[in-house]
C-alpha cells in the first residue's frame, strides 16, 4: 500500500465528497479548525541565559540572606500606627516611635499610645539647637524597673520621611513613664538649652569672645544689635574644675576687666555672656 493509499484511508473528507459542491458542515469544521491553529501563536519554552541564571541565584541569595539576617539585626518590624505626627512600629519587644512634627498636639499622642496600649506612656519634644549631636537630650523616668527607652532619631528619616526624632520603648511598660526627647528648634523658637553663640548659624556665628573682657564683650554683642544677660562662674576652692554657675547676675556687679568664659545663645535675641570673677571678687552665700 502506499502513502497516497494510506492519506486517503485516513483523510475525514475525500475529494470525491466535495466534487460539485461549494461547501460542506465537515468541511467548514475543517477549515475552522486549521484556521484557528494557524492563527494560534506557537509557544516557545525560554531557556534562561547564564547571566538571567546567575542573577536569579542572587536574588535567592539575598532573599535567604534577608530571612535569616533581617531579624537578627534588625527584628521583625511592622507598622501598627501612623498619623500626621508620629509613625509607630512594632519591632521585637519594642515599640519605635517617629515623630514627623515638633509640637504634636498631645490629644494626638495619647491616641496613639492608647492605640498600642501604652496609656501611661507621656512624651516631652523639646526644642535644642539644631547643631546639637542627636541624642544629647534623651531622658527617661520610669516606675517599670524592667522598662527600658534608647534613642532611635539617626536613622529616622530612613523609615519615615520628614522625621526629626525617634526613640524605642518598651512594649510591655507597666506603671508610669515619660520619656524627653530634644528634637532642633524652629527658625526663632528658644532653644530649652543653650548653644555656643559663635556656632554656624547662631546670633554671633564665627565670633569669639572667649579670654575678652566683659566690657570688651558686651559692645560686640550691642553691636550685632542683641540684648547681654550674665552669669558668673564661681571656681570651687581647691578646685579648678567644678564650678558653681550664679544666673541672672545684673550687670552692676560685673567688673569690666573680668573675662568671658563663654557665651551662650537661646536663639531668643539675647546672647548670656559668662564671666569668671576675678581673684579678690567675694562670692555671694551659698556659693
Amino acid at each position: 500500500m502506499n502513502n497516497d493509499q494510506i492519506f486517503k484511508d485516513r483523510a475525514r473528507v475525500l475529494d470525491e465528497d466535495l466534487a460539485g459542491r461549494a461547501s460542506t458542515a465537515g468541511a467548514d469544521a475543517l477549515l475552522a479548525e486549521i484556521v484557528s491553529l494557524e492563527r494560534a501563536p506557537a509557544r516557545r519554552r525560554l531557556l534562561p541565559s547564564p547571566r538571567r541564571a546567575l542573577l536569579g541565584m542572587a536574588a535567592v541569595a539575598v532573599l535567604a540572606g534577608a530571612i535569616v539576617v533581617g531579624p537578627s539585626l534588625f527584628g521583625a518590624s511592622e507598622q501598627v500606627y501612623a498619623s500626621q505626627a508620629v509613625t509607630i512600629d512594632r519591632v521585637g519587644d519594642e515599640y519605635a516611635f517617629y515623630f514627623t512634627e515638633g509640637n504634636p498636639d498631645p490629644a494626638e499622642l495619647k491616641k496613639a499610645f492608647h492605640q498600642v496600649g501604652l496609656d501611661n506612656l507621656t512624651v516631652s519634644l523639646v526644642p535644642v539647637p539644631p547643631r546639637m549631636p542627636a541624642g544629647s537630650v534623651f531622658g527617661f523616668e520610669k516606675s517599670d524597673p524592667d522598662a527600658r527607652a534608647t534613642f532611635a532619631g539617626d536613622s529616622c528619616p530612613e523609615r519615615v520621611e520628614d522625621c526629626i526624632t525617634a526613640f524605642r520603648v518598651t512594649a510591655d511598660i507597666k506603671g508610669p513613664a515619660k520619656v524627653s526627647l530634644g528634637r532642633p528648634a524652629k527658625p526663632g523658637e528658644k532653644y530649652a538649652f543653650p548653644a555656643d553663640a559663635s556656632w554656624p548659624g547662631e546670633a554671633l556665628a564665627g565670633v569669639n569672645l572667649q579670654g575678652r573682657s566683659a566690657a570688651q564683650a558686651a559692645d560686640v554683642v550691642r553691636e550685632h544689635h542683641l540684648k547681654v544677660a550674665y552669669v558668673l562662674d564661681w571656681r570651687l576652692p581647691n578646685d579648678e574644675k567644678d564650678t558653681r554657675f550664679e544666673k541672672d547676675v545684673p550687670a552692676s556687679r560685673i567688673d569690666p576687666d573680668w573675662q568671658v568664659a563663654r557665651a551662650e545663645s537661646y536663639n531668643d535675641g539675647v546672647i548670656v555672656l559668662h564671666v569668671v570673677p576675678g581673684p579678690a571678687a567675694t562670692p555671694p552665700p551659698g556659693f
